[in-house]
């Protein structure tokens, strides 16, 4: 059974660690800067406006991170509105 769990972690850890492309936006704004990410303690920094392979474990704490950014900007938006109707009323 042991060799079971340490297949399935090199895999897991083999699937995490693939190099994946991405593109992070840049303007020459607010996204200008080059962003930390980190994973399990251990962080780098993914540069912006260019194709860069990071590791996929990195890939995806950028995504969930830009998920969780535009989930809050919603959100705020949906509290402004209701604050606004409330004081209408």
């Amino acid at each position: 059974m042991a060799k079971t769990a340490e297949t399935k972690t090199a895999k897991d850890s083999s699937y995490y660690n693939e190099l994946v492309e991405v593109r992070l936006f840049k303007d020459n704004d607010k996204y200008k800067d080059d962003v930390f990410v980190a994973v399990n303690g251990v962080g780098m920094m993914v540069p912006r406006g260019r194709d860069v392979k990071i590791a996929r474990k990195y890939a995806i704490a950028l995504k969930n991170s830009e998920a969780q950014d535009s989930f809050a900007v919603q959100h705020a938006m949906e509290l402004a509105k209701n604050a606004s109707a409330a004081e209408l009323n």
